[in-house]
């Protein structure tokens, strides 16, 4: 019984300080009622939709073909002008 009443004198003791030192604000209701608009309301930004597994093996496959004409281009013997 004494440790409850010790506990409960050292809360108080806390929440006096705590009083004393942080003062309550007052936020504009302006910016209360947007805040509360923005987490009650669905967004309207939508996202993409992904380019799903055959586009990006197309894209990829463009890519490889792509690299080895260039690679193939630049490597070939250059023919010279007779």
């Amino acid at each position: 019984m004494v440790a409850k009443q010790m506990n409960n004198e050292i809360l108080q003791r806390i929440e006096e300080q705590l009083r004393s030192k942080l003062h309550p604000v007052d936020p504009d209701p302006q910016f209360v009622v947007r805040l509360q608009r923005r987490l009650t309301t669905t967004p309207r930004i939508t996202l993409d939709r992904s380019i799903g597994l055959m586009g990006a093996l197309l894209s990829i496959g463009a890519g490889v073909f792509l690299g080895a004409l260039l690679l193939w281009f630049l490597h070939r013997p250059a023919r010279s002008a007779e």
